[in-house]
């Protein structure tokens, strides 16, 4: 008797496919740090993890740039902008934090030009 296998092709582009749907789910803000420095990001991310509300799905160093997410429900985006801000407090003075306007793919496109440089 032969056991048949599933395609691999097809299960990794269900995975791919609902894992992207999570995160299409989840509400974004992006920021940009002010001479970010890999201490700091890590320290982000270890405040996050700890907090469980806000996720880091993104972070580049050279560019400065930070995508954050949640899946609680926010309100407005000014609510989860100033949610993100006062959560990164801690670890970065507010006065080197600058909330934008970013998508996950325009965050990608600012690190590749910023480590072009």
């Amino acid at each position: 008797m032969r056991l048949t296998m599933p395609r691999p092709i097809p299960l990794l582009f269900l995975l791919a496919l609902l894992a992207s749907n999570r995160l299409m789910a989840q509400e974004t803000i992006g920021l940009q740090i002010t001479a970010l420095t890999s201490a700091e990001r890590d320290s982000v991310v270890s405040f996050t993890q700890a907090s469980g509300d806000l996720q880091l799905v993104y972070a580049c160093v050279p560019a400065g740039v930070l995508v954050l997410a949640t899946d609680a429900p926010s309100g407005t985006r000014e609510v989860l902008r100033s949610r993100a801000v006062a959560a990164l407090a801690p670890v970065v003075q507010a006065g080197r934090i600058d909330p934008i306007e970013i998508t996950l793919h325009a965050a990608e496109t600012a690190c590749e030009n910023a480590r072009g440089q």
